[in-house]
């Protein structure tokens, strides 16, 4: 076996789903044993200069729809598989994503070049690019 423990920072995107879909075939060929998909919900406030933005409570309900239908679509795609754990986890999403990997003996993260927070991206820097900095473990990036 080469790794023991994957994660998939998944958030619906074309990328991420590529990123699950290698994961999935690395479990099932033996490559890996464990597989968690972390989806990403991140509710922080947006500042921009002096000015900071609180989402509305109409976002966050559209976040946790958003998220119910994540969690849905990759238990459908795992459903065969024996050791696959989904997890929400809030914040920042490469802070997030370099905690869990850390925090749950992951030897590997399988992520997407790009996420549906383009917009964010653009200000502050990837999450992927971030994810590379930070991480301690191989990061494996799909388009």
């Amino acid at each position: 076996m080469i790794f023991e423990h994957i994660l998939v920072p998944y958030d619906g995107s074309a990328p991420a789903e590529h990123a699950l879909d290698k994961a999935i075939r690395l479990v099932r060929i033996g490559a890996a044993s464990k597989l968690s998909v972390a989806h990403v919900v991140n509710l922080q406030p947006v500042v921009i200069s002096d000015i900071t933005f609180v989402q509305p409570d109409v976002y966050k309900e559209q976040v946790k729809e958003h998220g119910d239908a994540v969690i849905d679509k990759v238990k459908e795609k795992t459903g065969d598989l024996h050791d696959v754990q989904v997890v929400i986890l809030a914040g920042s999403p490469a802070e997030a994503i370099v905690d869990y990997a850390n925090g749950n003996g992951c030897d590997l993260i399988a992520m997407g070049s790009r996420g549906l927070s383009s917009l964010r991206e653009f200000m502050v820097g990837s999450v992927s690019h971030n994810v590379i900095l930070h991480a301690s473990v191989p990061v494996m990036i799909m388009k």
